[in-house]
């Protein structure tokens, strides 16, 4: 039969395809325990023997070649479960380590944190009355220059000019913290 795959019809091929499917589906699910990945085994074999089918010579038995390619294909994909294990593997360990880094760190960032939450709230403590009223109200609640004079009965060009001075007092207090304030510009812009 191998020397009459040249000229093999859509039909004749469906026959071959029909008797040994089962079995190199069989085998795919034996060794990979896994049916999608045995059924893409079996059909890759068929697709390797309809590409090579004229280069096959009489004497060729398609059972055999049709159960070498399966075993190959089994192969390969065990190597590759393999090697996407040992990748998994080796993403875990990063993040664990990454997660173990940022946890070593956490301490330190969270008493720099703290140290310089303390710094602020001293140095808005500094802050004059109306200053920090002012400041207060545009950066921890959010309000515009215009509702903040409407809320103190002050025009617009007072709450801008007690901004003026309470950024000016907190930049000279807590420039020793201009790298981690970097940060957090939003807070003090």
């Amino acid at each position: 039969m191998a020397g009459e795959l040249k000229n093999i019809s859509n039909e004749e091929f469906r026959s071959i395809f029909d008797q040994y499917y089962p079995m190199l589906f069989h085998l795919g699910k034996e060794y990979l325990q896994d049916e999608d990945e045995a059924k893409e085994v079996a059909q890759n074999a068929f697709v390797k023997l309809w590409e090579i089918r004229e280069s096959l010579s009489t004497e060729s038995n398609i059972r055999n070649f049709l159960y070498t390619i399966a075993k190959n294909n089994c192969l390969n994909c065990l190597k590759r479960r393999e090697v996407l294990a040992v990748h998994h593997d080796r993403m875990k360990y990063l993040e664990m380590h990454f997660n173990y880094e940022a946890l070593n760190r956490m301490d330190h960032q969270y008493l720099e944190f703290s140290e310089l939450k303390e710094k602020i709230e001293e140095a808005i403590s500094g802050l004059s009355e109306n200053c920090r009223r002012v400041f207060y109200m545009s950066r921890f609640e959010d309000k515009s220059n215009k509702e903040i004079a409407a809320a103190l009965d002050v025009t617009v060009k007072t709450v801008e000019a007690h901004m003026t001075k309470a950024l000016k007092h907190l930049r000279k207090e807590l420039k020793d913290y201009l790298p981690v304030l970097l940060v957090i510009t939003n807070f003090l812009n």
